[in-house]
Order: C-alpha cells, then structure tokens, then sequence
C-alpha cells in the first residue's frame, strides 16, 4: 500500500479523533493505528465500524491488486477479485463519507 493512501486512510481516523476529542491523534501512524481506533470504538461504535470497514476494504484490495502470481496464471479470476474488491471499497466509502455527513463531522 502506497504511503499516500495510508495517509488517505488516516485523515478519516483523525477526523473522527479529533470530533471525539481523543488528544495527539495525529501523532499516530496508519501502522499504530489499533489503539486509536480503540478510543474511538469507546466513543461510538458506528464510527469505528465505519472507519474499520474502509480501512479493512483496501488493505484487501491491496492484497489482491499485488497478488503477482494469481495475475500471471489467472488474469481473468485476478481481474474480476480486483474489480470485486474496488467495488466494496469504494461503497465502504461512499458509506463512510455519508455517515460523517449525516453526524456533522
């Protein structure tokens, strides 16, 4: 995963951090990021399911894009997995982005 969209990812985490007024959220990288997404599954539970879901639907997509082997011997089954999988992030997403909409974030 590029460091660009670790950082991508992170400025969710911070939003919502910093709306939960959880302190020196930004000091925390995409690596440490579970003992942030704690704090903010203690403020709301619908924030962290919303967040984790984006966060868990690239590292997936990730995966699968850089599955070099599959791509080789299977570039049909490759390319509909990645098709699949950019599908549910982009709709984590949409859904992510409409959830801080609706709360005011």
């Amino acid at each position: 995963m590029t460091e660009e969209t670790k950082k991508q990812l992170m400025q969710y985490v911070y939003k919502l951090a910093t709306h939960y007024q959880i302190p020196n959220a930004e000091l925390v990288s995409f690596k440490k990021r579970s003992l942030l997404l704690e704090l903010i599954n203690t403020k709301s539970e619908l924030s962290f399911k919303f967040v984790t879901e984006v966060i868990e639907a690239e590292i997936k997509l990730d995966r699968i894009q850089n599955d070099k082997e599959k791509q080789t011997k299977k570039p049909e089954h490759w390319a509909a997995e990645t098709a699949v999988a950019q599908k549910a992030k982009e709709k984590a997403e949409e859904k992510l982005v409409r959830f801080l909409e609706n709360e005011g974030i």
